[in-house]
């Protein structure tokens, strides 16, 4: 009795249409190498999001950005702003292209976030909708200038100090009590409808802080929660990740590992109908993974433990614990700059035990393994 050998390879191919970049699985007398560029995605096979596939987009939204940065220096010149009009126009078509192939692949089920639980993605987005996250946390992490700029241009606007908090603001057409209700797959496809409305809206292209206020935010933000929401073996950060073309053996890779048996799991899943619109491609748990600790009711987690509850707002930990952790850090730094041996050691002592609280944080869950660790440069 032969048993079938699964030989085929993960490659990362790209659409000459839309310039959308997505993983699958191919055999090796398909034709496909990596990197390769096709003229669309067969239909019959499943497609992976993980880095950079996102990230891609982030091309067409400079582009935009930089051209109306432009048309602000040289505000007089009428037929520049002409030329460069018709650059964002070209951009934004691209964007468009992009934006519904993401959005009907996934909507469809053949376009997969890997290593993403769908479930997770949908509560960030409506805790980022309802509560907001902290504005230069946004930047910081994304290594952005949008979400601080928009507020600090509507501060100047309106009078008066910034708003720290962002807050995901949906469309009429797409509003919260209308996509709630939605499972996963389907809340995420309507947040791409959600970004493309957005897109194609003329009056979001008035000038560099209306699309930013009403588009890149947006995007940005997604891009954010996908990220808060994915196992980091698909982030693409390891070394040896770096550096994907046809002429290297990247199937060796630890991201290309993940993804093969991220598409593997999904087929199998799929092929024994354990797989519901709702739940596809939930990352596996590891031992050290304790988010199992947390039960979502309502929009709040509860930690069950030793006999007893504590409720937890969902995602609030930005607002909560980071902002006092960098009031702790200001003056932790101040006493590492004094003179006496005694409040330099005491400030060590509480350093440490602050990196702890820190790291404790995250592997609960409760902070983001993407958050900027607020005691950074306090000695441990």
């Amino acid at each position: 009795m032969s048993i079938a050998v699964d030989n085929r390879q993960v490659v990362l191919l790209k659409s000459r249409r839309t310039n959308n970049r997505f993983y699958t699985l191919v055999e090796p007398q398909s034709g496909f190498k990596n990197a390769d560029a096709i003229d669309d995605f067969p239909r019959d096979l499943p497609l992976g999001i993980a880095y950079p596939c996102l990230e891609d987009g982030l091309n067409d939204f400079a582009v935009i950005r930089t051209t109306f940065e432009t048309i602000e220096v040289f505000r007089d010149d009428e037929e520049l702003r002409k030329e460069m009009m018709g650059i964002i126009a070209d951009s934004r078509g691209n964007l468009v292209r992009r934006l519904e192939e993401l959005r009907d692949g996934i909507v469809e089920g053949r376009i997969h976030f890997l290593g993403t639980n769908l479930q997770e993605f949908k509560d960030h987005v409506l805790h980022m909708a309802t509560r907001g996250t902290i504005r230069r946390q946004l930047d910081s992490m994304m290594k952005v200038d949008v979400f601080e700029s928009v507020a600090q241009t509507e501060a100047v606007m309106r009078g008066g100090t910034s708003e720290p908090m962002y807050r995901y603001e949906f469309l009429p057409e797409h509003a919260l009590n209308l996509m709630d209700p939605l499972v996963p797959r389907r809340f995420i496809g309507r947040v791409f409808d959600d970004i493309l409305d957005a897109v194609t809206d003329d009056r979001n292209y008035e000038g560099k802080y209306t699309f930013d206020k009403r588009v890149f935010q947006k995007f940005i933000a997604v891009m954010f929660v996908n990220y808060a929401t994915t196992d980091p073996l698909f982030y693409g950060t390891n070394p040896k990740d770096y550096g994907v073309d046809q002429e290297r053996e990247m199937g060796d890779t630890p991201l290309y590992q993940a993804v093969a048996a991220a598409l593997r799991q999904l087929e199998r899943e799929w092929q024994r109908g354990e797989v519901e619109d709702e739940d596809l491609a939930l990352p596996p748990r590891s031992e050290e993974d304790l988010s199992f600790l947390f039960q979502d009711q309502g929009g709040v987690q509860i930690l069950e433990q030793a006999g007893h509850s504590v409720e937890i707002p969902f995602g609030a930990a930005e607002r909560m614990l980071l902002e006092p952790l960098a009031l702790l850090a200001d003056a932790l730094r101040l006493l590492q700059r004094s003179a006496n041996p005694r409040e330099k050691e005491a400030a060590r002592l509480a350093g440490a035990a602050g990196h702890q609280i820190f790291r404790g944080l995250q592997e609960l869950k409760i902070v983001s393994p993407l958050a900027r660790n607020p005691l950074e440069g306090v000695d441990e």
